[in-house]
């Protein structure tokens, strides 16, 4: 059957065109992508009231039978639908784009801010969500029983002082992972499409099979394997449904095409994710259908879909020989139709923690391009199709990500172009030069290397092998601290004293002392992190357990236990560091202006800071100290001098965080360490609120500067320069991924010769400079600025706000202006 009527295709952006080929969006596509766009994010209690009658009902039970049979419930009770022209099928909650509500993470916020405080969902001025009398009733109703039963509380009664302290100044931030859940990671959707969750069963079978229950080892891992029966029945059953409704409205419908595809999809429905897929329509409702459930049962996010273009390959090959796709067209319909369920999904953090997360993001990540495992171009024509349906469907999710090699072609890196231009940052460029040199340095073979894929942000995983979050962990404020590090250990904003420190900076006799005592209050802050992470995946494993996730990977399974407990193959977790350019620049004005040049007193720094740069009654006054300090030499513009410092600064925390462990650690898994990450996501811009004025010249609440990207428009000798500083950093040790937005002027890359430049640039910074990660904003700042003012006319305007996309005109106006503030460069 054909999918896309040639009659009907239409496209509003003549100038939309992947390698010459004009990219379409048929009727059928237009019109869901319509029907999305006008609708509202919503708030859904379905899933809360399900899962609470489960805990009811199952009270007392191992929490992996628990987990399973809620998620069980929640797939039985929760309503379902098709909407019109959908060729694939799933929904998370009761209306597309609604956010479900796990109580068992967390409730209490959620029944404050619909109290009021400090304002209710749809009064927010970013990540709005509207609620219904009826959802906010049920809410409010099964709430009462989750008191004390929460993860977040759980947690909550283990923190240490020195936890709560270093929370409430800013410098660390993991109160998201109580309220929420891990996430970041690529499960085996692969195995799934080829051999179905038939396949998992009967291993969950045999290995029960195999236990000698008088062994206690043995006994501890029934439950588990238990549940990963219960989970495959269940979610059979959740595809079943699907086949039952959509034959029901087949039999309904008048329309001769849709009553044949409804008929398709029941047929579909009824054979995955259970069995292997046949089609390649087939395999993408198995991907669906399981990174679906997973976002149900489950409050993380950055759930991924891994490396679809290699991964799906011979069903697309297969297919189009057969004649069941009688085009490329059709596949780049049906990938249409799951960048549009995935951006279906949704999310609710709380108030504070959706600052740190704006934009409706979920961080689904699609991996295509890359080398294989014998070192050649993995690229194919899946890989430009995929770019073909991001060009077409233009939504921040979900990400695309291109994996670079020096044996990648010029044609790949134009296609990505093509689909740069169009706004949004899509495709963003991953070095193989690096990642896969920096896996194996944390232990991973090189073959595991190789097939890595993106999760998240910037996070390499080997797909269906690693663990939770190898990255987007604990949030580490670097800017604060420098700031209590300066002030002997006091958080000026709150007069808070998390860690005391020998002196600030009047006392500091050598730029060293002020070097060391940066150091060490950074790696205080980083055990603290460690320390609180840490409690968080303890609570997860007694209270939470991942029974789905744990049975998606390898090799839960067959070690009988979950993530937490140690069954994956490899294990890795770290935070996020934000901030780095504001400490270079801190470390080099202080060096030159207080020590070496002695244009300024320590004492006349402090007390500008202090006074945040307004105290004009000073000799010299606070303005001419800032503008002295702005002067100092700045990351970002190939000066050795700052520079150097950066890099020093960087590489020690690089080689601090790593000598920590999980709490994995000797249970089985390869790594069990901490590894650093400098993906900001858009944490930047209310970090940056908590900490004052900075002796970089920056003013109190400023945002920080995101990812490895210099601070904004303090990189003044264009992008090579800035390529160059960025290049300097040891990012072969960031393991978690190092991440660089670079923004430029549309004007750049309009002409043949600009394309040229725009490829020379990925090749010198990804190639020659051995650069980590680069994404581009090519959007004028004018015309973020006019969809400031008017929103409505611009509902579909995509911006890259880190490691990510999003909608422009839903973000927080803050994080608006920080976008638009970022330094545009012109090639």
């Amino acid at each position: 059957m054909k999918y896309v009527d040639e009659v009907t295709k239409r496209y509003k952006d003549t100038n939309a065109s992947i390698l010459g080929k004009t990219v379409y969006r048929s009727k059928r596509i237009e019109d869901l992508r319509n029907l999305l766009l006008a609708s509202a994010p919503t708030i859904c209690s379905q899933r809360a009231v399900a899962v609470t009658k489960a805990y009811q009902e199952f009270e007392g039970e191992n929490i992996y039978i628990l987990r399973a049979k809620a998620l069980k419930k929640v797939l039985e009770e929760m309503s379902i639908f098709i909407l019109d022209g959908e060729l694939l099928v799933g929904n998370q909650a009761s209306t597309p784009r609604s956010a479900p509500v796990f109580p068992e993470f967390s409730i209490n916020w959620i029944i404050d801010e619909l109290d009021g405080k400090p304002m209710r969902p749809d009064q927010r001025q970013g990540d709005r969500f509207i609620i219904s009398e009826e959802h906010e009733k049920n809410i409010r109703e099964l709430a009462p029983f989750w008191k004390g039963k929460t993860h977040a509380e759980h947690c909550e009664k283990l923190l240490t002082d020195d936890i709560r302290n270093t929370g409430a100044i800013g410098a660390v931030d993991s109160y998201w992972l109580m309220n929420g859940a891990d996430g970041h990671l690529t499960v085996d959707l692969k195995r799934v499409a080829y051999e179905g969750l038939i396949s998992f069963k009967k291993q969950a079978l045999s290995k029960i099979d195999s236990l000698d229950l008088s062994v206690p080892d043995d006994m501890t891992q029934l439950p588990f394997l238990q549940s990963c029966v219960i989970l495959c029945d269940a979610i059979t059953a959740f595809a079943h449904r699907y086949a039952t409704l959509a034959k029901e409205m087949g039999e309904k419908e008048n329309d001769p095409q849709r009553k044949a595809e409804l008929y398709k999809i029941s047929e579909i429905c009824n054979r995955v994710p259970e069995y292997p897929a046949r089609t390649f329509h087939e395999a993408l409702q198995a991907y669906w259908f399981i990174n679906l459930v997973i976002q149900i049962e489950n409050n993380g996010h950055s759930y991924s879909l891994g490396r679809m273009d290699t991964n799906l390959y011979p069903f697309y090959k297969n297919d189009l020989e057969s004649g069941e796709l009688e085009s490329a067209d059709d596949a780049v319909e049906l990938l249409s139709c799951l960048f549009l369920k995935l951006f279906q999904l949704n999310k609710i953090f709380t108030f504070d923690n959706q600052k740190s997360f704006s934009g409706y993001q979920l961080f689904q990540n699609i991996t295509i391009g890359g080398q294989d495992k014998n070192g050649h171009d993995a690229t194919n024509e899946l890989s430009y199709l995929v770019l073909e349906t991001q060009a077409a469907i233009r939504l921040h999710t979900p990400s695309v990500s291109a994996r670079y090699h020096d044996r990648v072609s010029n044609k790949f890196i134009h296609a990505c172009l093509d689909c740069i231009r169009l706004g949004g940052g899509q495709p963003a460029f991953y070095s193989d030069e690096i990642y896969i040199p920096a896996l194996v340095n944390r232990g991973m073979s090189v073959e595991d290397a190789t097939e890595y894929s993106v999760v998240g942000c910037v996070e390499a995983v080997c797909e269906g092998k690693c663990g939770h979050r190898p990255n987007g962990s604990g949030l580490i404020n670097l800017g604060k601290i420098v700031e209590v590090a300066l002030n002997n250990g006091v958080d000026p904003r709150t007069g808070i004293c998390p860690h005391a420190g020998n002196g600030d900076l009047t006392t500091f006799k050598t730029f060293d002392e002020v070097f060391e005592a940066i150091k060490q209050f950074s790696a205080w802050y980083i055990r603290e992190q460690v320390i609180w992470d840490n409690i968080i995946d303890k609570c997860t494993e007694q209270y939470i357990g991942d029974p789905l996730v744990s049975m998606l990977i390898e090799d839960c399974i067959g070690r009988g236990r979950g993530l937490k407990e140690g069954g994956m193959y490899y294990d890795y977790a770290g935070p996020e560091f934000i901030g780095t350019a504001n400490v270079g620049n801190c470390l080099a004005a202080i060096k030159k202006v207080v020590f070496e040049d002695k244009t300024l007193t320590a004492a006349q720094v402090m007390h500008a800071l202090h006074t945040n740069f307004k105290d004009m009654e000073t000799s010299p006054t606070g303005a001419e100290i800032q503008q002295i300090l702005v002067s100092a030499p700045k990351f970002g513009n190939d000066d050795d001098y700052v520079d150097e410092l950066t890099v020093e600064y960087f590489r020690f925390i690089c080689e601090e965080i790593v000598k920590y462990k999980t709490t994995r650690y000797g249970r089985g898994p390869i790594g069990a360490m901490w590894q650093p990450s400098t993906s900001t996501i858009s944490a930047n811009v209310p970090f940056g609120a908590m900490v004052g004025a900075t002796p970089d010249g920056r003013v109190a609440g400023e945002p920080l500067a995101d990812t490895t990207a210099p601070m904004h428009g303090t990189d003044t000798h264009g992008p090579t320069a800035s390529l160059k500083s960025v290049s300097k950093l040891p990012t072969v040790l960031v393991s978690g991924g190092a991440l660089l937005n670079l923004k430029l002027s549309p004007a750049s890359v309009d002409t043949q010769a600009g394309r040229q430049k725009f490829i020379s640039l990925v090749r010198t910074f990804l190639g020659d400079l051995k650069g980590m990660h680069i994404q581009f904003n090519i959007v004028n700042a004018d015309i973020l600025k006019e969809a400031q003012k008017e929103p409505q006319k611009y509902k579909d305007l995509m911006v890259r706000v880190a490691g990510y996309s999003a909608l422009f005109a839903p973000l927080d106006r803050d994080l608006q202006n920080d976008i638009i503030a970022r330094t545009e460069h012109v090639l």
